[in-house]
């Protein structure tokens, strides 16, 4: 019978499992023998053949069977609850006595296997050497050992040369902060397009649905369709996500990124490299000075702190400033072995510039802010400058936050046609200007 192996990547590490090819393979089928293969394993997200970040939706897997699309030691991504147990292990009865413990109060309580075999355990969270295989080589144990190792080195030089920030658009966000004193965190996406010599152009920010973080930056669930929407919207005029930003409060000299920022930022960097490669995705932080200026700085993550927030090697800490090492894992920094490890030894410096866009409008409300609400007199109030300051009644469109409030009314194929034309500089439809208008309250004079 022919079988592969394939691997799982998920929030609590890489996992292994035999699949016979003998059968069609779907993303359904796959499911089964993973958990077929691990006792307790539970997906709180689906499976793909991409990496994502864990509080977006999944790439979604090619239809049916995915055969051609696998071969051996392929990765697959997921995620997983804290609970599921790595495959290998043993079900309740399988050949050996159940262990167990007896509690303070008298109680017995079951162990579970990773308990139970702790003592033997070849590294904490692992099972012991002879769960895995009988008998092992030198060169087995030291390649797959040398997996689990990671001599950290410094960040090195980015990959992306420079990025330039639209100026309205940073004035936006920088002021939103401002009204509250800078005391809360906040993040963005931002789009715009990857440039020759490596360099990065943003056209405009949009912020998801999120809380108030004091400290830094709160996400909360329920924004992904809206954030698909987005970036249906995006694709129909010319632009992608090319980065993100994120603001916080003042900070001690030489904390720069917490461990949340630093995992996030290497998540999204896997998911724009589809893995462990060069990209020029980069991130963007804002915040105040002691005398209250307001200042942006560009980064991207290592190459290897890619590598390990893959591999789930990198925790959050409650150290300002650290991540912590899984306790799967080794860091080694010079040569000792560290617990944690400095947010700036991953870190990149990117250069920042600004500019004035001669495309993009960025005059309407932001989605999702508190304050001055995305309605329809905000609608009235910039479509009526058409005919005058130079503006169109297209140009006036060219403003990802309108079109992103008319999405919301109109349907999906005329969104489409209606981007098309704005992102491409075309007129638009008479059809499309008279509904529009009408939607604003204006007359059709345009």
């Amino acid at each position: 019978e022919m079988s592969l192996v394939i691997r799982l990547r998920s929030n609590l590490g890489v996992w292994r499992f035999t699949v016979s090819t003998e059968v069609e393979l779907d993303g359904t089928k796959l499911k089964e023998i993973m958990i077929g293969q691990c006792e307790k394993l539970q997906f709180t997200k689906e499976l793909s053949l991409r990496p994502y970040p864990s509080m977006s939706s999944p790439p979604p897997l090619p239809p049916g069977d995915l055969r051609p699309h696998l071969s051996n030691g392929v990765m697959l991504y997921a995620y997983i609850t804290e609970d599921s147990i790595s495959p290998g292990t043993k079900n309740e009865g399988e050949g050996e006595r159940k262990k167990v413990k007896v509690n303070k109060d008298g109680s017995i309580e079951s162990l579970s296997y990773h308990e139970a075999v702790a003592d033997k355990a070849w590294r904490p969270g692992m099972m012991p050497l002879r769960d895995m295989k009988k008998h092992w080589t030198l060169q087995e144990f030291t390649e797959m050992d040398s997996s689990f190792n990671f001599k950290i080195k410094g960040g090195g030089k980015a990959n992306c040369q420079g990025v330039s920030l639209d100026m309205t658009e940073c004035n936006g966000f920088q002021s939103y902060l401002r009204q509250g004193e800078f005391q809360y965190g906040r993040y963005g996406y931002l789009y715009g397009s990857f440039k020759e010599g490596d360099k990065v152009h943003v056209d405009f920010i949009y912020e998801p649905p999120q809380g108030l973080g004091e400290g830094g930056f709160e996400m909360i669930e329920g924004g992904e369709e809206e954030e698909e929407r987005v970036e249906e919207l995006a694709n129909a005029l010319g632009v992608k996500k090319v980065g993100w930003i994120f603001g916080h409060p003042p900070r001690e000299e030489g904390f720069v990124f917490s461990s949340t920022e630093v995992i996030m930022a290497a998540e999204m960097q896997l998911v724009a490299a589809d893995g462990i490669a060069d990209t020029n995705f980069v991130t963007v932080k804002c915040t105040v000075d002691e005398e209250g200026h307001a200042s942006f700085e560009g980064f991207q993550l290592s190459k290897q702190c890619m590598e390990m927030v893959a591999e789930g090697a990198l925790e959050e800490g409650s150290e300002p400033g650290w991540c912590q090492v899984n306790s799967t894992f080794t860091a080694l920094v010079e040569g000792k072995e560290n617990k944690k490890i400095d947010n700036n030894f991953m870190l990149q410096v990117v250069p920042i510039e600004q500019h004035e866009s001669d495309k993009w409008v960025n005059k309407f409300p932001k989605r999702n802010r508190q304050g001055r609400p995305q309605c329809n007199d905000e609608m009235k109030k910039q479509l009526a400058l058409s005919g005058k300051q130079g503006y169109t009644f297209t140009q006036l469109l060219t403003d990802f936050h309108l079109l992103l409030f008319l999405s919301d009314f109109l349907d999906q194929n005329d969104m489409m046609k209606i981007c098309d034309s704005v992102g491409k500089g075309k007129e638009l439809d008479e059809g499309y200007k008279i509904i529009i208008s009408s939607m604003a309250g204006l007359d059709s004079g345009f």
